[in-house]
């Protein structure tokens, strides 16, 4: 008889071990998020305003919970969105305006095929849009997400053409 309660209380435990690890890796994918810095005006009331207005899908990718204030992704991290990143001074990196929006290309990480980073230029906060995916068009993803970043107001600060200049 001590040998049968043995069994069955092995089984039992691994019954209830399973169940409990199931238990534990479905609210881990639940509660759980893809993870991106806050930038550091990420917490700002401007920023969870923005951030509430944001799709749930931006070039056919579905949006994914992150764990930084003020910050959003679509399809497994290929595009993150960061509010609130420290504003642009004038710079000489390519300035383009996108539906109304004035965004500078960081030129520097797009060399060699790296990840594709724009910020907004004049507006505050500040917005920041890395894709990750060289398939993906960032054009088109700033025109997916331009109508949420106009929530931001512009500045004084503007891109500038070469006709602009005197």
């Amino acid at each position: 008889m001590p040998i049968r309660m043995n069994k069955r209380r092995l089984v039992v435990g691994g019954v209830v071990s399973v169940l409990l690890l199931t238990v534990v890796l479905i609210l881990a994918s639940v509660t759980g998020g893809y993870s991106v810095a806050a930038a550091p005006g990420g917490r700002s009331r401007e920023c969870f305003s923005v951030v509430a207005e944001l799709p749930g899908e931006v070039m056919g990718k579905g949006r994914q919970q992150t764990e930084g204030a003020g910050t959003a992704a679509w399809g497994d991290g290929r595009i993150i969105f960061r509010c609130g990143v420290t504003p642009l001074n004038p710079t000489v990196n390519l300035c383009m305006t996108v539906d109304g929006v004035d965004w500078v290309l960081d030129e520097k990480k797009a060399k060699g095929n790296g990840p594709r980073t724009l910020t907004t230029y004049g507006r505050h906060p500040a917005i920041e849009i890395t894709v990750n995916d060289s398939a993906l068009s960032a054009g088109d993803v700033l025109a997916d997400l331009d109508g949420v970043v106009e929530l931001t107001p512009q500045g004084e600060h503007k891109c500038l053409s070469l006709d602009d200049v005197d």
